[in-house]
């Protein structure tokens, strides 16, 4: 894995993430370390329809908000299907909500370092067959644009902004976060031995993710990345 440090932007090709090549591209999907063993016992992680964390980090209001926004990449995308009835995965790790829930807000105010990163890459997505597509910004947006063109994601996205440090809005340009926070979505669930990749900001937090994910199928890296979290 190699990744932006800036940005946690990452790509399971030792070149780091390319423009050219999304597939290689690695995606975030972030929850609290209590989360861990009922997702092991129900060996997917499962889309917020279909049921919620044990513990949230989710703003309430946005929640709300992606229940009832339809995503439809094409003609042949499965029909009335909400952002809600996704599993979404962040492109860039250092998004803007992992931002939110750092700093805290009204439904969570547990800090970061409890968080752990469960990612894999955009070709495994697609050589699976699940449903999915990606946004070209965050999905619980008015505006957003949906595609499930694997080779077009690079053009999809705003790929500087996701290799960048800084997302912050500025006079010119007030859509920098939304487009910070471009997802790939999955339809209703996704087979937990399909993340090859953990993150975690401390040891002891890997450690723990570790032992609850031993009886998981599938082969994982187990990364200690600090620079992924904003603290």
């Amino acid at each position: 894995m190699k990744y932006f440090p800036d940005s946690g932007f990452a790509s399971a090709s030792s070149a780091g993430p390319q423009r050219e090549q999304p597939r290689d591209w690695l995606v975030w999907h972030f929850t609290h370390l209590e989360n861990l063993e009922p997702i092991v016992k129900e060996g997917h992680l499962l889309c917020p329809e279909r049921k919620l964390p044990a513990v949230s980090v989710a703003l309430h209001g946005v929640k709300e908000r992606r229940r009832h926004l339809m995503v439809a990449p094409d003609d042949q995308y499965p029909a009335r299907k909400s952002v809600a009835d996704h599993v979404p995965f962040y492109i860039a790790a250092r998004s803007p909500m992992l931002f939110t829930v750092t700093r805290g807000h009204d439904n969570y105010s547990g800090g970061d370092t409890d968080l752990v990163f469960l990612g894999l890459s955009i070709g495994a997505i697609e050589d699976s067959g699940v449903t999915w597509c990606a946004s070209d910004s965050n999905a619980a947006c008015t505006i957003v644009e949906f595609s499930r063109k694997v080779d077009n994601i690079g053009q999809l996205v705003d790929y500087d902004l996701l290799c960048q440090k800084w997302w912050g809005k500025t006079p010119d340009d007030q859509n920098r976060p939304s487009r910070r926070a471009a997802e790939v979505l999955v339809l209703d669930t996704v087979p937990l031995e399909m993340i090859t990749h953990v993150v975690a900001k401390t040891q002891v937090t890997l450690d723990k993710a570790r032992d609850r994910l031993t009886s998981v199928g599938g082969v994982r890296e187990y990364h200690v990345l600090p620079s992924f979290y904003y603290n």
